[in-house]
């Protein structure tokens, strides 16, 4: 019985649904919804690890604070590229 359940199974996620339909259409907005939540999580992410970086440059490092403003300012520019690249 386990292995008409497991043919049932693959032969119904290998259907393809056709083109305007409104399966097709409810599957486009799945995706585009699964899409969003990942960018959203991505930049969430990418500011929690920015925050934690930048936590540690002003309070671990010890460093000129020439160095330690010239490593906070490529953090930034780090994190704004990490976001355009995965986010939008």
């Amino acid at each position: 019985m386990v292995k008409v359940l497991k043919k049932e199974w693959k032969v119904e996620e290998s259907l393809t649904v056709l083109f305007g339909t409104v399966e097709y259409f409810e599957q486009e907005i799945e995706f585009h919804l699964t899409e969003i939540e990942k960018r959203e999580k991505f930049r969430e992410e990418i500011q929690q690890i920015q925050k934690k970086l930048e936590e540690e440059l002003r309070n671990d490092f010890i460093c000129d604070e020439k160095l330690r403003m010239e490593c906070l300012q490529n953090l930034s520019d780090a994190c704004n590229k990490l976001t355009e690249d995965y986010v939008v």
